[in-house]
């Protein structure tokens, strides 16, 4: 019982350090300049994620229509599935 409690916080304390604890030691301010980022300068410009003209508009309402289309025949199928199991299986109880 020991052994899976060692083993069990050194595996937190590894993943503390590797996933969340390498951010917090660069981002601390007695890091070395090298692990600083270069300063980048902010361009005027303002960028926004739209689509470009009415073709590129018009594509994503027909992949956005044909996803929902498909999951819900997929939704279809599978209750159609499930109600042919319940029925095989209300067949194995009768006598």
């Amino acid at each position: 019982m020991k052994k899976k409690r060692v083993l069990a916080l050194s595996l937190a304390f590894f993943m503390f350090l590797f996933w969340g604890g390498y951010d917090l030691v660069l981002s601390s301010s007695s890091t070395v300049s090298s692990f600083q980022q270069p300063k980048v300068k902010k361009s005027p410009e303002k960028i926004t994620a739209s689509p470009k003209d009415i073709k590129d508009k018009i594509s994503i309402y027909v992949f956005m229509g044909w996803m929902w289309l498909s999951i819900f025949i997929l939704i279809y199928f599978l209750r159609q599935k499930i109600k042919e199991e319940d029925r095989l299986f209300s067949y194995k109880d009768s006598p």
